[in-house]
């Protein structure tokens, strides 16, 4: 019979519990640019109200409801400077959230 190289699992392994928030909301993460560090979160933006749509600060086009992208803020400055970004958008962005 051959040998089978998977890991045995022991009883005692249980799976981690799903934390809901994170996997409906997108897990936060911090990003520094230009000395700055933002609190980044990905969105699908579907829970937003009817006939929403945002401005992406970078591109300056919008962004409808329903389109996945970021939220990005100022950790320091708090939420007040929260703003919609395409993704592809964020990764390019450099300056400072007004």
């Amino acid at each position: 019979m051959p040998r089978s190289n998977r890991p045995k699992r022991s009883k005692r392994d249980e799976p981690e519990e799903l934390n809901i928030a994170s996997v409906r909301f997108g897990s936060r993460r911090t990003e520094s640019k230009r000395g700055t560090v933002y609190v980044v979160q990905p969105t699908t933006g579907r829970n937003a109200e009817e006939d929403k749509s945002w401005i992406c600060p970078n591109c300056h086009l919008s962004i409808l409801q329903g389109t996945s992208h970021l939220v990005a803020w100022d950790e320091v400055r708090g939420v007040d400077t929260r703003r919609h970004f395409h993704t592809t958008c964020w990764s390019k962005f450099q300056g400072t959230l007004l």
